[in-house]
């Protein structure tokens, strides 16, 4: 990737990540108040939300790391097994969540569908390393990785419409679905890039 996009990509994850667990150190209803409804019938879910979410995105960039992979193997494997746990105890609590979302059916099925994608995808994606198929395993874990930033592409579209007058509840009908279908569509593009530049050489 770029090395601007590099730099972009690390600090937008961490930050997210780290801005997330405000939570831990102040009320969610004075830090989230969005997410503060989900207290009275969900506590656990919504705990599980704030805690396993950023912490995949803490790790995705870790696991991306080719230095880390190829001077630390078992380290790499072990931080893969706790985003992977990660991913499944964010993704299993986005879906308990649902029936107390306040956007529209429609924004419900995008996060929905986002959380079903984000777990099955990751649980392939470790299964082919686990068959020793590493260059699927590779191609279906930066799918999954695109998945986590997720959480950094919503903010990044929330942002402007907020700014131009939308309501958070509007806004969850066009960032439940482009906050992950363009992170897919463009790393497809630069995976079948990848793929192609070798043969045009």
């Amino acid at each position: 990737m770029p090395r601007s996009f590099t730099w972009f990509f690390w600090l937008s994850a961490l930050s997210v990540a780290l801005v997330s667990w405000r939570v831990l150190v102040a009320p969610v209803d004075l830090v989230m108040p969005a997410m503060a409804h989900y207290l009275a019938d969900f506590p656990l879910s919504l705990a599980a939300h704030i805690l396993f979410g950023p912490l995949a995105l803490l790790l995705a960039p870790f696991q991306l790391w080719q230095g880390l992979r190829q001077r630390r193997p078992g380290l790499h494997r072990w931080l893969g097994r706790l985003y992977g746990l990660s991913i499944l105890g964010g993704g299993l609590a986005s879906l308990t969540l649902l029936p107390g979302f306040e956007g529209s059916r429609f924004a419900a099925l995008g996060f929905g569908t986002l959380a079903v994608l984000w777990i099955g995808i990751t649980l392939w994606g470790i299964g082919r390393a686990r068959a020793g198929d590493i260059a699927a395993h590779r191609r279906w874990m930066q799918r999954s990785v695109a998945l986590t930033f997720a959480a950094v592409t919503l903010r990044l579209i929330m942002a402007p419409l907020m700014a131009a007058g939308w309501s958070l509840t509007e806004t969850y009908d066009i960032t439940a679905w482009g906050s992950w279908l363009i992170n897919l569509a463009v790393l497809e593009i630069w995976q079948r890039w990848r793929v192609q530049r070798p043969r045009v050489a």
